[in-house]
């Protein structure tokens, strides 16, 4: 039926309602006093809404964003045409669309399915707007929120405990909003939702209300949600958990700053007991915003302290593992010996040790696959293998044998070690060595001839248990060095992503072929350092000079 005349029944929230017969083409609606209908709701835009005349018919379009205009229960899309009875919610205002002497009706309570989301920011700043027309009970109710806001915001202000700043907003929202559940779930490290704080009636037991549906709206997408009645509402009917726990009415805000989304508030309610207003919605998103940046602060607060502890705690692994190795160095006749290590991180994986005897010194050195504590741990276990192996082996090959057995055994993480062992016999000055996939080391003679030795290479140990390492034999002149490091030192790069390498090294010791053995393991340490400038130290560095320097007679 054509509509030709329109008349309103507008009901301001806490006012008095009046009529309104529409006597232009178009009217505007909204909390402006330049509106063509001005009406006192402190949740109404300025300009809220357009009523206009369309050839015959009537036709209500929404010109705000920030709040849902309903029409018989449903958010309006675009313009949506009205005819006689049908009913509008602009802000907290119903708004019934009547013919001319039609007689008034009793007031009618919308649809029950009414479900809102809407972005929490803009929530948000529209709660922060105080109207300059506002009066009578919106006043009154506006002043208790803002109140409640403010008592809130200098709570959270000082030192509170966690627990007892969710305890504050759990309070809060059962003292002012009445639900019968109210919840606080927050984002562990996986980014999933824990229940942190809850509140229910005496007497009532169970797990806290919780939808992955609601969720995703609200601590995904930092929409808060109002939900009038959720079995009738086809976004919720479906949910088991929300049929199974017979909730009707929900209210929820994200707590959401800058950095995002750290969780959500959910109060739930049966619709006989309370069912939620957008002014409840307003309030729990005022009240949430004023905790969430407390929580940020404190879970700060504790990630900082934590990570002081663990600072602690990896200075005290370094200085152990620093401890394990020798660091005073043998001063006998027949032979000189230095090392030294420098971690990539606070702990590392590369070793070297050394065992003195009557008629010659075993000496190690090692590299653990990976970095940080799993490798420093194997790196304790392969030190400790060489100290209990070497008294009873004869050769270097046995001794890297027994090693690689145990580090083979249970390697379920399958990391690997390249090591070098050798054993200089004093009387002779030769050295028997075996290398388990190492670096080849270098003998430096007192010419300053450098030369590497690359004999004996094996397999890395903790692949293979069997495997069999071939033994070599490089024989030492008094004077001569040998030379042992990781691949630290010649993969070192510069700013420019260039490998220190194998022919700086190589120069580098020609030049201190006539330095004591301490001075080269320092000198070549530092012309990496050097090298690398401020490009930070990529992998672990050790390095081990042994000098044979004779019998003496």
């Amino acid at each position: 039926m054509s509509i030709k005349a329109l008349r309103l029944r507008i009901t301001p929230p806490g006012g008095v309602p009046f009529e309104h017969e529409c006597a232009a083409a178009s009217l505007v609606l909204g909390r402006e006093r330049a509106a063509d209908i001005s009406i006192s709701d402190p949740y109404l835009s300025r300009q809220h809404a357009r009523l206009f005349q369309d050839g015959d018919d009537w036709f209500l379009e929404s010109l705000t964003t920030k709040n849902t205009t309903l029409l018989n229960g449903r958010p309006i899309r675009g313009r949506e045409r009205v005819a006689h009875g049908d009913e509008a919610q602009l802000g907290s205002t119903r708004v019934r669309f009547q013919q001319k002497g039609e007689p008034t009706p009793a007031p009618i309570v919308l649809p029950a399915a009414t479900t809102v989301f809407r972005s929490a920011s803009a929530v948000l700043e529209q709660a922060g707007t105080l109207p300059l027309d506002v009066g009578g009970d919106a006043l009154r109710r506006l002043t208790e929120r803002l109140k409640l806001v403010n008592e809130v915001h200098r709570a959270v202000a000082g030192r509170i405990a966690p627990d007892d700043l969710l305890q504050l907003l759990l309070d809060r929202v059962f003292d002012h909003l009445s639900p019968e559940d109210a919840a606080v779930f927050l984002k562990d490290k996986d980014g999933e939702l824990r229940p942190a704080m809850s509140r229910r009636p005496p007497g009532v037991k169970g797990e806290p209300f919780f939808s992955r549906s609601l969720a995703l709206e609200v601590a995904g997408k930092g929409m808060a949600a109002l939900v009038q009645d959720a079995i009738v509402d086809s976004r919720f009917a479906s949910s088991e958990s929300i049929v199974m726990s017979g909730v009707r009415s929900i209210v929820a805000a994200p707590l959401l700053d800058t950095e995002g989304s750290l969780g959500m508030i959910v109060l739930s309610s049966h619709a006989h007991v309370r069912r939620f207003s957008e002014e409840d919605l307003e309030l729990l998103v005022s009240l949430s915003s004023a905790v969430t940046l407390r929580i940020r602060t404190i879970a700060l607060a504790e990630e900082a302290l934590q990570h002081r502890l663990l600072e602690k705690d990896i200075d005290r692994a370094r200085d152990i593992q620093m401890s394990m190795l020798p660091t005073v160095f043998p001063a006998r006749a027949e032979f000189a010996l230095s090392a030294a290590l420098r971690p990539a991180r606070s702990v590392g994986g590369d070793l070297y040790d050394f065992l003195e005897g009557p008629d010659g010194v075993w000496f190690f050195l090692g590299d653990v696959s990976g970095k940080g504590f799993p490798a420093a741990l194997l790196m304790a276990v392969t030190r400790t293998l060489f100290r209990a192996s070497a008294p009873d082996e004869t050769s270097p090959s046995a001794l890297l044998g027994r090693m690689n057995r145990e580090l083979s055994r249970d390697n379920e993480r399958a990391m690997f070690v390249t090591g070098f062992a050798g054993r200089l016999d004093l009387a002779t000055g030769e050295v028997a060595f075996s290398n388990a996939g190492h670096n080849r080391p270098y003998v430096i003679g007192q010419d300053g001839a450098v030369r590497s030795v690359g004999e004996a290479a094996g397999m890395v140990m903790g692949v293979d248990g069997d495997f069999e390492y071939p033994v070599g034999v490089v024989a030492l002149a008094p004077g001569d060095t040998l030379y042992l490091y990781t691949d630290g030192v010649t993969e070192a790069l510069d700013a420019a992503s260039r490998q220190y390498g194998e022919a700086r090294l190589e120069a580098r010791l020609r030049e201190l072929a006539q330095a004591p053995v301490g001075t080269v393991v320092q000198e070549t340490l530092h012309a990496v350092q050097e090298f690398a400038g401020s490009t930070p130290q990529s992998d672990d560095i050790a390095v081990m000079a042994v000098r044979y320097l004779g019998l003496t007679k």
